[in-house]
């Protein structure tokens, strides 16, 4: 309902007649919120005031006031218009309102009755901020270059400026810097719209900026830009044709690589830019809008020389390939010389003066030469700007010569990688990575394939603005590499395929042709060629691509399992005969399909897999139940398969739905084992789970309450040993390190957190600094996810009722999971007896979108002993009914039984009364072409899918709206968003994907303030304060800093309280020996192989941007990354890659110091170990109190867990059952 506004007084703003009206709206007690409302939405409106056409005044004395509903309306109507009704007054005058009959869009109305209220004061002041950054400098000259140190330059001089590009905007063109406050960037345009020119930006977003300064330079004013990566250019054709529709204002900028062909030859080696401002006084100004946009302010006082080197040139740079062709025997050395100039850490200049000492580590140390540049690279990316690169380079010769990376261990490699962006190749590695079955067959040539990632400038996923055409971009440039291939380092890489895994983070194998002593030549064709017979899906790119991704690239964490007559212990290589394995029907009734993705498998085959599982792991399957099921990867099979006690013998049933391509006819095969069932998993509410269920109608008390148990949890971790270690055990916290085993252990020896009397303090302050980092850790996943466990609940991998299946075989007397009910028996390790799930329950499958995707269902409990029941025996799996008229499974967001994990939610406040109906999407036919599938048609579906990867902004935009909506994820937009997350998600198999276009609009401009947890520096006038579950749930919680500590001085060394209490026993068994130890190894040499490798993985993997940057050494010992990063999914993929490497140099170095095996050593093997580990436990100490002690603490964690295993396996110490 709308009213007109009177008697305004001509100076008050929207903002301040806003106020006044929010006073009688939102009175609490008032005429219309009472005390029992006074935590829902207060009311929204919208109030707009009518300019004065003669200027010079706010308002002419009207305006309008929208209010949600007709009965607001009335009622606000009846308040206001009557004479002892309520006074609004602002400024000097009541105001006098009068209803009018006028339409009012709907939209407008939508939004007002949806969107929650929004202080206008954060209105206010965005806009003044807006308004006052409103002007635009003019720029003289733009050039861009890089920095560099002039030689004879003193330590604490300042960098100069080479400029390799330059344009003149007095003379050629017309340029402007502008500051855009609400998108926080710094934008420079350049073209002159009168001359018909082209005109590009160039785009610095605050957050890309490491630092800047001012100055004057013969009486120019100039700013210099140090910048973390490359800015962003893009291009406008002012002269377009335009139709007077939305689509005027739609892709109408074009994201480029370069501003001009002189630039684009410098762009992927030179960066940084400087700006000649034309007018007098904008320096002051410039430095005033740095203030006003929240910018640090830039750096004054010092000159910074510019003038032009030319480091880029094409001869220089022609040089440079001219060596590293000469390097073709010596890639990996190649590799890291092209990593130099790639990644912006050395100039052509530096690299000519480095040449002469790299070809002799080369002819010198030929062996370890690619280790040594390797560590280099990433020394001189981060050495101070007081140390010159040849400097750099002779202290890693003396430091790095003799020794070596720790060895990849089985399933493991060094991978080289590669990030494409829009204007360079960032090169890294090479690092550990799990491996693949291509890359396992040709073993020994891992050094032709390269992993190759496609992304924006800082690293993170392409993300466009409804503006900016990428989509044509990334077509140039991600096609160009993945159809024509591209050098490195003097090799021709060419595209191979990709893993599903992979795509997701766009991201792809290429790979560069070699001669293979037993195979002759191979290429990509070659490789591609053996993986199997994909005709069935020819005629779709999308399937014919995710057939090979099945086939070979498959996610890479599967052990390979070969099952053969004659297993031994020592070789797991043993195959199946053709004999063994058949495939069965699906499961269909009432033409809907029960078992789709899942097949059978006899026990005594289950029994051999697990056997072969258990010779592989650390602790022999103790810690494990026996699997009742495996997700595998089989010939041209995918899927689940439920052990099954009739089958007899070694045999596997396979069904139809889980053949995704044919095989060549094999006699024997392989079963790949990607996931065995070994335990139940426990489910965590999420932030799109707890909005359906508080659309469902759970309480925000219930979410609060199980939130506030797992904080108390987390921060009673400074009580006791146990406390934190069952943290740690938990969460999966420092498991390389071994660090909860090790508390333990002491524990038994008498050392507390907080000890009783007949008790001795363990505590130090490393040790609350890692309490701290993993409390920090917990708590932050609480916070910004909502990662909450939820108890009495159980997260378990779905399988079918085999049921149906043995009755149309002529079975009788077989027991049938009724429609709708699921079966579930969990058994923890070490737990003696299983539980069997009764009652009713919530199931629901991740990612939660719809509310439908969470539906009821009722756990049978015990099945029946006196019919045949094909899943009585089966453990930590649930089992969903093969009857009825719909599958389960299906209904939960299209779920299927080939490895998807369901959560079975028993918390009596979450199983809700109310039924809501899954989503029902019709199925739809893939996108296909009319010709068979060429290697470049699926090139094209790379490229799109990169293009059209919305899964994360639909999810993202999903819950925005749902937390801006009265009706939360009932609303149409939310609806039409799970519809469309449905699309995306399966966009990779079908080739369909979603038109960005469709996504739904944001209710209002500001964001909830959940959705400024991983944002760096957030600025409140960007956000509201969510009054839904997620909002409360995230201010319930304050993170506290991670506080840092001095190296204690110990009076004489080993004094401490660990060291006391573990000499005598170490002593008592060193005494025993009754020989010479036989592992003769340096400490020394281990420890500082250990400290190179740590800083070299702590560097790489940081998420900060700033030079010499690395991870927090409690950061590495707790394996996570605390730094705020805004896409998600890079930060979980880095912390990921950090901890695979961390576990292979913690395993490399125990493996140094213990003997090769520790449970067939003999007693003097242990105390060989136990040497070792003690003199290291000795240096850590030494080391720690130095002046750099970074390392030595972690260090001293491995050399900790190995005395003390040794005293274990030495009986000196005596565990109590966890």
């Amino acid at each position: 309902m709308e009213f007109i506004i009177r008697n305004l007084d001509f100076q008050v703003t929207e903002y301040e007649v806003t106020k006044a009206i929010a006073e009688v709206l939102h009175a609490c007690p008032g005429p219309f919120v009472s005390d029992a409302d006074g935590q829902r939405r207060l009311i929204n409106f919208r109030v707009t005031l009518d300019k004065n056409e003669c200027g010079g005044v706010r308002n002419n004395g009207s305006g309008s006031l929208i209010l949600p509903s007709k009965d607001v309306g009335l009622k606000f109507r009846r308040l206001v218009d009557v004479e002892d009704g309520v006074t609004i007054k602002v400024g000097r005058k009541r105001l006098k309102f009068r209803p009018t009959a006028k339409h009012i869009p709907n939209s407008t109305l939508v939004t007002l009755v949806k969107a929650p209220y929004v202080d206008p004061d954060i209105a206010q002041k965005r806009q003044e901020k807006i308004d006052a950054l409103s002007s635009d400098f003019r720029i003289a000259t733009l050039q861009i270059g890089t920095f560099y140190r002039p030689e004879g330059a003193r330590p604490l001089d300042p960098r100069a400026f080479s400029v390799e590009w330059e344009c003149n905007l007095v003379d050629s063109g017309l340029g402007w810097l502008r500051f855009e406050y609400e998108h926080k960037l710094i934008r420079a345009k350049v073209g002159d719209p009168a001359r018909g020119q082209l005109l590009h930006s160039l785009i610095v977003t605050f957050a890309n900026v490491n630092k800047m300064a001012v100055g004057y330079d013969f009486g120019h004013q100039y700013i210099c830009f140090d910048l973390f990566s490359p800015p962003i250019i893009e291009r406008e054709d002012i002269n377009r044709t335009l139709t007077g529709t939305w689509s005027d204002t739609k892709n109408y900028r074009d994201r480029v690589g370069a501003l001009h062909p002189g630039h684009e030859k410098i762009a992927p080696y030179a960066h940084h830019i400087r700006i000649i401002l034309s007018e007098p006084g904008d320096l002051d100004r410039f430095k005033q809008f740095c203030k006003i946009a929240e910018l640090r302010p830039p750096i004054e006082g010092v000159h910074i020389q510019a003038t032009c080197q030319e480091f880029f040139t094409s001869r220089k740079l022609a040089l440079v390939q001219r060596w590293l062709k000469s390097l073709s025997s010596n890639w990996p050395v190649a590799f890291q010389i092209e990593a130099l100039l790639r990644n912006g850490v050395a100039n052509t200049k530096e690299l000519e003066d480095l040449l002469p000492r790299i070809v002799e580590l080369i002819k010198r140390h030929q062996s370890s030469a690619a280790t040594i540049m390797r560590f280099f690279v990433m020394k001189a990316g981060a050495r101070p700007p007081s140390q010159t690169i040849q400097q750099c380079f002779e202290m890693v010769l003396q430091a790095k010569l003799g020794k070596v990376r720790p060895e990849a261990p089985a399933g493991r490699f060094y991978c080289h990688r590669v990030t494409v962006t829009p204007t360079r190749l960032i090169l890294e590695g090479p690092n550990i990575m799990q491996s693949n079955r291509v890359i396992r067959e040709y073993e020994g040539y891992e050094g032709n394939f390269i992993r190759v990632d496609f992304r924006d400038e800082d690293r993170l996923q392409y993300r466009w603005d409804r503006e900016v055409d990428g989509a044509s971009f990334v077509q140039r440039r991600v096609g160009d590499f993945l159809k024509n291939g591209f050098e490195l380092a003097g090799k021709h890489f060419e595209f191979l395929a990709y893993s599903q895994s992979a795509l997701r983070e766009h991201a792809v194998w290429f790979v560069s042709s070699f001669q293979h002593a037993a195979k002759g030549p191979v290429d990509a064709h070659t490789i591609r060629s053996s993986l199997g017979d994909f005709s069935g899906c020819i005629s779709s790119p999308s399937k014919y691509a995710a057939r090979m991704a099945v086939s070979q690239f498959l996610p890479q964490n599967f052990l390979l399992i070969v099952l053969q007559q004659a297993f031994t212990a020592t070789d797991p290589s043993v195959k199946i005969h053709r004999s063994q394995w058949s495939e069965m029907p699906d499961i269909v009734e009432n033409g809907v399909m029960f078992s789709d993705g899942v097949g059978t498998i006899s026990e005594e085959l289950g029994n051999l897999i697990w056997q072969t599982l258990c010779n592989a792991r650390r602790d022999g399957g103790a810690n494990a139940v026996k699997p009742s099921a495996y997700q595998i990867r089989f010939l041209g099979y995918k899927g689940v398969v439920a052990v099954d006690m009739q089958l007899q013998g070694i045999h596997i049933c396979l069904r139809e739905s889980m053949n995704k391509f044919k095989d060549h006819g094999e006699e024997y095969a392989t079963i790949e084992i990607a996931r065995p069932v070994v335990k139940p998993n426990t489910p965590h509410l999420n932030r799109p789970l707890i909005t359906v269920l508080e659309d469902r109608g759970a309480s925000k008390d219930t979410f609060m309450e199980l939130q506030q148990k797992v904080v108390a949890e987390a921060r009673t971790a400074h009580d006791s040993v146990n406390i934190f270690a069952g943290l740690l055990e938990s969460h999966g916290l420092s498991q390389p390190f071994r660090l909860a085993s090790a508390l333990r252990k002491l524990n038994t020896l008498g050392l507390e957190l907080n000890p009783t009397l007949l008790q001795r303090n363990i505590d130090t302050p490393f040790l609350a600094q890692i309490r701290a980092c993993a409390i920090n850790h917990v708590l932050r996943a609480v916070k910004h996810d909502a990662r909450i466990p939820i108890p009495n609940s159980y997260m378990l991998m779905g399988v079918t009722d085999e049921g149906p299946a043995y009755e149309k075989r002529g079975h009788s007397n077989v027991f049938k999971l009724p429609p709708g009910k699921i079966y579930a028996c969990v058994q923890k390790p070490g737990d003696n007896e299983p539980i069997w799930l009764h009652g009713p329950c919530m199931v629901s499958r991740s990612p939660v979108i719809h509310p439908g995707d969470v539906q009821q269902s009722y756990a049978i409990g015990k099945p029946p002993s006196d019919k045949l029941c094909l899943f009585a025996h089966l453990k930590n799996v649930v089992v969903f009914s093969s009857t009825g008229t719909t599958c389960l499974a299906n209904s939960l967001g299209g779920g299927d039984l080939d490895g998807d994990l369901y959560e079975i939610i028993q918390h009596p406040p979450l199983i809700l009364p109310d039924h809501y109906d899954p989503a029902s999407y019709p199925p739809r036919l893939p996108f296909t072409i009319d010709r068979p599938s060429t290697i470049d048609d699926v090139c094209d579906f790379v490229v799109e899918y990169i293009n059209s990867d919305v899964v994360g902004l639909v999810s993202d935009k999903h819950i925005t709206i749902a937390d801006q909506a009265s009706d939360g994820t009932f609303h149409e937009a939310c609806l039409k968003l799970a519809a469309l997350h449905s699309q995306a998600v399966d966009y990779p198999k079908n080739g369909l994907k979603v038109d960005i276009k469709d996504i739904p609009r944001s209710l209002i401009p500001y964001k909830p303030d959940w959705h400024a947890a991983e944002v760096e520096s957030p600025r409140p006038t960007d956000y509201y304060e969510s009054d839904r579950a997620l909002g409360h749930l995230y201010r319930n919680i304050q993170l506290d800093e991670i506080p840092t500590c001095a190296p204690q001085q110990l009076e004489k060394p080993l004094s401490d309280l660990i060291s006391v209490t573990l000499r005598p026993l170490v002593e008592r068994q060193l005494q025993r020996r009754e020989r010479p130890s036989k592992l003769n190894v340096s400490i020394d040499s281990i420890y500082s192989a250990y400290l190179d490798e740590l800083i070299y993985v702590a560097t790489c993997h940081t998420l900060s941007r700033l030079p010499g940057a690395r991870l927090r050494e409690e950061e590495i010992i707790v394996g996570t990354i605390l730094a705020k990063c805004s896409q998600k999914k890079w930060k979980n993929d880095r912390t990921y890659a950090m901890r695979e490497c961390i576990s292979v140099l913690v395993h490399d170095i125990r493996s140094r110091m213990l003997p090769e095996s520790m449970e067939h050593a003999s007693p003097d093997d242990l105390r060989d170990g136990l040497e070792n580990g003690w003199s290291a436990w000795a240096l850590s100490h030494e080391k720690s109190n130095s002046k750099e002690g970074y390392g030595a603490r972690s260090f001293g964690l491995v050399a900790l867990g190995v005395v003390l295993d040794c005293l274990e396996q030495l009986g000196e110490l005596s565990l109590p059952p966890v």
